[in-house]
């Protein structure tokens, strides 16, 4: 059970509303300040606060915006289950009253301190997994271990990536992420294109022979690698169809859209990364709704189960005091991709990388492309 005490001392709606609200990346910490201004319920084990002229400040006082990394990974039973397959980091600026989703592509090549002496350079999406394996890298910073250990190492990435100093995380594994979907009574999507994935991998198939003898597997592995070679092994995949426009989702079937790489239509990550952004919208809007709020407190009992984050009763309190109103506060999406900072290419293994245009390691131009789309003249 993540965060007991907290579970025992602050289940109540405003809480809840920022957990959740960053748990499933669904919008900012400020949106348990926006649904508390629409709907003041008071439970019987509400806490309640109010704002005053000095709020509780849980960050740097230097600190003029805030910067939230959300996560999401597959969980016990999914090959490579701790592997982030979502990775955003939402951006509060409470002073150009704007929130800014910076989504980070799983494939960028990161350098990352597997231990005290030694840094090695994985994809992005591995941070986490480096952070919370104790077993494979005992050597690495006592920060980087315990519980927020994998959190702390996929903050450091992040930052790395972004130029941004990164706050606090939270991570969400993937039953969680449509349990919630289901309770809440499923979310309506708009789809920003019509595609069909063939190879979508089914849990549990992962291993299967499709009927290929042994001496053909070992030729098909010498002939190809990498998704060539999982693509000739057709019965581990199922095929997804979406059409453009508003799609009702259930929790299975979301976590389906967010997750699809493979369609030729719009596969890829910079793709996912729009429909991961399009589900957040639908995801936020029905947040924003009466019938949210009798639904809370099984919400709260089922996501505490599947949610890791550092967001403390002091971070709760901080946002919950600042001042604003929903109408005020502008949403944009900002995606890192090869149309703008980064380019294709393959690791001295071969594997398939993302890397800044101006080589690996040269995140410069990132911060920079970054701090532009920040500006509060940029929307």
């Amino acid at each position: 059970m993540i965060l007991p005490a907290l579970k025992l001392r602050f289940k109540s709606n405003l809480f809840l509303f920022v957990l959740l609200s960053v748990g499933i990346f669904v919008s900012s910490a400020f949106l348990a300040y926006f649904l508390l201004k629409n709907y003041p319920i008071i439970s019987e084990n509400a806490v309640t606060y109010t704002s005053t002229s000095a709020p509780i400040t849980p960050f740097s006082e230097s600190a003029n915006s805030y910067n939230i990394l959300l996560l999401g990974y597959g969980g016990a039973g999914h090959p490579g289950g701790t592997l982030s397959d979502v990775m955003m980091v939402v951006n509060i600026n409470p002073e150009s009253k704007k929130i800014t989703f910076v989504s980070i592509p799983r494939d960028l090549w990161v350098e990352m301190p597997v231990s005290t002496e030694k840094s090695v350079k994985h994809k992005i999406n591995f941070a986490y997994a480096i952070g919370v394996d104790n077993k494979s890298y005992p050597d690495k910073e006592s920060k980087y271990t315990g519980v927020n250990g994998g959190g702390e190492m996929a903050k450091y990435a992040a930052e790395k990536v972004t130029g941004l100093p990164i706050h606090k995380y939270a991570a969400v594994d993937f039953r969680g992420f449509e349990k919630v979907i289901d309770i809440l009574g499923g979310v309506d999507v708009g789809v920003p294109e019509t595609f069909d994935d063939y190879f979508y991998p089914v849990q549990g198939l992962e291993d299967l022979s499709c009927d290929k003898t042994a001496e053909e597997i070992a030729s098909l592995s010498v002939k190809y690698s990498g998704f060539e070679l999982e693509k000739q092994f057709p019965c581990r995949y199922e095929r997804l169809h979406f059409d453009k426009g508003m799609t009702h989702m259930d929790g299975v079937t979301a976590l389906k859209y967010v997750r699809s790489r493979h369609s030729d239509q719009h596969g890829g990550d910079f793709a996912r990364s729009e429909r991961q952004q399009s589900l957040l919208l639908g995801l936020r809007k029905k947040l924003a709704t009466s019938g949210f709020i009798s639904k809370s407190d099984e919400v709260f009992d089922n996501l505490a189960t599947y949610i890791q984050t550092d967001i403390d009763k002091d971070v709760v309190k901080f946002f919950l005091s600042l001042p604003g109103k929903p109408a005020e506060y502008e949403v944009k999406s900002v995606n890192l991709s090869t149309d703008n900072v980064l380019i294709n290419a393959k690791s001295s293994g071969g594997e398939y990388i993302l890397i800044p245009k101006s080589g690996e390691g040269g995140w410069g131009p990132t911060h920079q492309f970054i701090e532009n789309e920040l500006s509060p003249t940029s929307l």
